[in-house]
């Protein structure tokens, strides 16, 4: 479903022009009059979420599973493709839409079975449950009625996921071989304990475990997750808790929720803004929303999906007694004994190994599952709202193809193809082969899981990952095989290419942009090739490399690529002891750090031949930046909905540099004074001689004007400047001035409309070289008239203090979330506990976005910051970040407007206290719109 659609149930989407329907077996229509002979080229059903009837005609729809009973009639002689076309609502789902090839549900004789929505219509299958009946109770918690039975680990309402109620253990933890002692006996008092529980963040993993009971000050925990979590030989080990969940107890935060599955009651405490009685609010009811099997004899070929959403699927086994005992990549520990014996082999223990082969582990499964199947295509949906993986394609499934597809709000893996624990099947047809996963914008996913990954490949051959971009995941954006190198794969062939990896690594540690694991093939000819991809911004300080060759990493070849701004090395890994590592061709890649890190000993057999490039990525070619990602033609994927573009009274208007006293200015060497008003803030013009100059723009007409903007380059600004205008080129009044500015764009709002014909930005700040902006340069002046698009949007604006996994941010003393939007530069929004949090305003609707501020205190600043839009509050855009910055006022001209109803400030860096800036806060955000409107 498109984020910014609004949501519609029922409604129904003409195809605009009838197909032909088979008689007999199908139902025929006024255009199947050819000849008794001639079989059609395809025929085609249409379905409604309320559809009836058994016409499946664009003016009689029918219901999805009378389409399917249709399709399966037909294919058993078919000699023609058939479609089963969706118009535009909600289908939700009474049980798992199960496809399967013994009973007729794919294409047979080289033809296709297609499920795809109709022309301009967006179908949803839904596994979810809508929650209404809200009751208001004591504290601003609301309560509904649920049926009997229900349980659930996720709750959305108007598609933002919410909270389960969470916070710290009310009593210090001393723990013991079955769970914990505990300081006082608070726990002892909470209700439906059973239901609770405890969450532990260790490097690269996040576990959780419940309680099974508490008697006194004795905490036992439940078996076998705290086992299989606090006693594995390889580390990653909870200790204490780090956060306790699902306790009524807890819920006090706003998007905070919780299910007492004993008294059929939900509680919800509703976020600002957030009208319950008439909000869409969904629980998932189905695990697995669709399914496609065959069998090795009998595979199920030609099914595709085009343009279909999936979501509202849940997944409640770690509510169980094996919990989430994560491993890596969610992969988990489920057996009794796991952390000694699943998945070990012998590499503990030669005489009492466990099971092989080594990280045969259990997989977290998708909410959309295949396997078994011959040319899949699954191209143009959304994969949304979901609280397993989103897409698995399992064993056997060869020539698919995953296309144009986005994958958000997923509680885990993103998109998985293959296993752990098919090594080295005894029939190579098990491993999932020549599958292309292409052109998906996948972001925000594992948000309850943070152990995951975007893009998960486990034991696969000849499979082709490309064009795809993966930002804002908590661990690896793209992780490539498994096993560790304890055992050996049949592996092969595997190619990554020309993704775009951004903002990876948010919550955990020791991983990467791109991951890489375990044997990748038999030589470097057939082993795993990676190019062509930039993985940038990525937030790594806590471990890890931009592209991580980990243990038992074997026959990679990495040319071509981009990795810069992630504040790591770009390269290495670490090997395991014994084990081979290396056979690794690094070379033609453009990158922070030419010397890779190899921390546990050097890899065997290594070639590295690469660039330097900047921090910033300069030095890249912009041909390699230009084409990492989407392709052209799904470019649009990852572009926040367009807003209106500004009026510049500026753009091409004709300038001049003058010195403070009014004579010619010399210019620096190939500078013009056109590139002060082009459009092009990579273009300026700058002053040669003196520090103090001026540049006079003619508007060539009397306009009425209501605010300026002056963008200026990195390292080339004045801290100081003012603006005057003039009706005549002689008589200058003041407009308006900016302090303590920095680079980027910055806006000087006029105190009244002023009527002139002419403009002068003057530097008064830098006045020597002592200042951190080495000189004035002007990238664009922009002009614009009064009006609502020349005010701060945020000021007064309703906002929130987050950290980056959403949750409400702990705050400094005497700060407050509220500081940022006050309009007092003197106050401050500042949160506490961790470096990167963001601050986010909701201007009230949707408005026209084109510049951001934001202003910071000395010694409390982010040096790195980037700005994200959403228009709904659950999808956001990734459209500015900015670097280099200083305390003071900082602006960001976006690329191109956009519209927006939310606008979210996250700090990059610093992340760690050595940073200048120390952390983040913010004294105040801005938003404009500059449409003059």
């Amino acid at each position: 479903m498109s984020p910014h659609r609004p949501w519609r149930r029922g409604a129904r989407a003409s195809l605009g022009t009838a197909v032909a329907l088979l008689s007999g077996l199908l139902t025929a229509g006024p255009a199947a009059a050819a000849p008794a002979h001639t079989a059609p080229a395809q025929v085609t059903y249409t379905v409604a979420p309320d559809g009836h009837g058994d016409a499946c005609s664009p003016g009689r729809p029918c219901a999805l599973t009378t389409a399917q009973h249709k399709v399966r009639a037909a294919t058993a002689s078919h000699r023609f493709d058939l479609r089963v076309v969706l118009t535009d609502g909600t289908y939700r789902l009474d049980g798992t839409f199960a496809l399967d090839a013994a009973k007729g549900d794919g294409g047979q004789h080289g033809h296709t079975v297609t499920y795809q929505a109709a022309p301009g219509a967006h179908p949803v299958l839904s596994g979810g449950e809508r929650v209404q009946g809200w009751h208001k109770g004591a504290d601003g918690v609301w309560s509904a009625r649920v049926p009997a039975g229900t349980d659930t680990r996720q709750l959305y309402v108007d598609g933002v996921r919410g909270i389960r109620a969470r916070g710290a253990a009310p009593t210090g933890f001393t723990r013991t071989a079955t769970g914990y002692t505990t300081s006082d006996t608070a726990l002892d008092g909470w209700k439906n304990i059973s239901d609770v529980q405890f969450v532990y963040d260790v490097g690269w993993t996040e576990m959780y475990c419940g309680v099974s009971s508490v008697s006194g000050t004795t905490v036992t925990m439940d078996q076998p997750c705290f086992d299989n979590s606090t006693r594995k030989p390889y580390g990653v080990n909870a200790d204490r808790p780090d956060r306790v969940e699902n306790a009524g107890e807890l819920l006090d935060d706003p998007g905070e929720w919780y299910l007492d599955k004993h008294a059929h009651t939900l509680y919800y405490k509703p976020r600002a803004g957030q009208d319950l009685p008439h909000a869409d609010v969904e629980i998932p009811r189905l695990q697995t929303l669709v399914s496609g099997t065959g069998t090795a004899a009998h595979p199920l070929a030609g099914l595709a999906f085009s343009g279909v959403s999936f979501e509202y699927g849940g997944w409640t086994e770690s509510d169980g007694p094996a919990g989430f005992s994560e491993v890596q990549a969610n992969m988990r520990l489920t057996e009794p004994d796991g952390w000694e014996k699943q998945g070990s082999c012998d590499r503990y223990s030669s005489t009492d190994p466990g099971s092989c082969p080594y990280g045969n582990w259990t997989m977290t499964p998708g909410n959309v599952v295949f396997d078994h199947t011959e040319g899949l295509s699954v191209t143009g949906g959304t994969f949304q709202h979901l609280g397993g993986a989103g897409l698995q394609l399992g064993r056997a499934v060869h020539g698919s193809t995953v296309k144009g597809n986005v994958f958000t709000d997923i509680s885990g893996n993103g998109l998985e193809i293959g296993n752990g624990a098919d090594a080295v099947p005894a029939d190579l047809s098990v491993l999932p082969a020549h599958n292309t996963v292409a052109d998906n914008w996948v972001h925000h996913i594992a948000v309850e899981y943070t152990g995951g990954v975007g893009i998960f490949q486990g034991y696969s051959r000849d499979d082709t990952i490309e064009h795809n971009q993966v930002n804002d995941v908590p661990y690896s954006g793209i992780s490539s095989n498994w096993g560790w190198g304890h055992t050996d794969t049949a592996t092969s062939g595997n190619r990554i290419l020309d993704n775009l990896v951004f903002d990876h690594m948010q919550l955990r540690s020791d991983g990467g942009g791109i991951y890489v694991l375990g044997q990748e093939g038999d030589s470097l000819a057939d082993g795993l090739l990676i190019s062509g991809n930039v993985v940038r911004n990525g937030n790594s300080a806590d471990g890890g490399h931009a592209v991580y060759t980990d243990g038992g990493s074997t026959d990679v070849t990495m040319t071509g690529n981009a990795m810069f701004a992630n504040g790591v090395f770009s390269m290495g890994g670490c090997k395991e002891e014994q084990l081979a590592y290396g056979h690794f061709s690094f070379t033609g890649n453009y990158v922070e750090n030419t010397t890779p890190d190899w921390p546990c000993g050097d890899p065997e057999d290594l070639t590295l031949d690469n660039t330097k490039v900047g921090a910033d990525g300069s030095g890249v070619p912009a041909s390699l930046l230009a084409n990492a990602g989407l392709e052209p033609a799904y470019a649009h994927l990852t572009q926040a909905p367009a807003g209106t573009a500004p009026h510049n009274l500026a753009l091409g208007a004709p300038a001049q540099a003058q010195y403070v006293d009014g004579t010619p200015a010399d210019l620096q060497p190939g500078d013009r004074t056109a590139s002060a008003t082009d459009g092009d803030q990579g273009t300026w013009v700058q002053a040669s001689g003196r520090f103090r100059w001026q540049l006079v723009v003619d508007l060539k007409k009397a306009q009425r004007l209501g605010a300026v903007t002056v963008g200026m380059p990195r390292q080339h600004f004045a801290t100081d400047f003012h603006v005057d205008a003039s009706a005549d080129g002689t008589d200058w009044r003041p407009a308006g001035t900016a302090h303590a500015s920095g680079w980027g764009t910055t806006p000087v709002l006029f105190s009244s409309p002023v009527t002139a014909r002419y403009l002068r930005v003057v530097a008064d700040k830098p006045d020597d070289s002592g200042q951190r902006g080495d000189q004035m340069a002007i990238s664009e002046i922009g002009a614009y008239a009064p009006g609502r698009g020349t005010a701060d949007l945020a000021l007064h604006a309703p906002t929130q203090a987050l950290f980056v996994d959403g949750t409400r941010a702990a705050m400094q003393p005497d700060s407050l979330p509220s500081y940022a939007t006050d309009g007092d530069p003197g106050t401050f929004s500042q949160a506490t506990g961790e470096y990167r949090w963001a601050q986010q305003v909701d201007l009230g609707r949707s408005r026209p976005v084109d510049l951001v501020t934001l202003q910071q205190p000395d010694g409390k600043f982010a040096t790195d910051f980037h700005v994200d839009v959403s228009a709904d509050g659950a999808t956001w855009y990734t459209v500015a970040r900015h670097t280099d910055t200083a305390a003071g006022v900082t602006g960001v001209q976006l690329d191109r407007p956009v519209a927006a109803r939310y606008v979210r400030v996250t700090a990059d860096r610093p992340n760690s206290g050595g940073q200048t800036g120390g952390q983040m806060a913010v004294g105040e955000v801005g938003v404009y719109g500059l449409t003059g409107r």
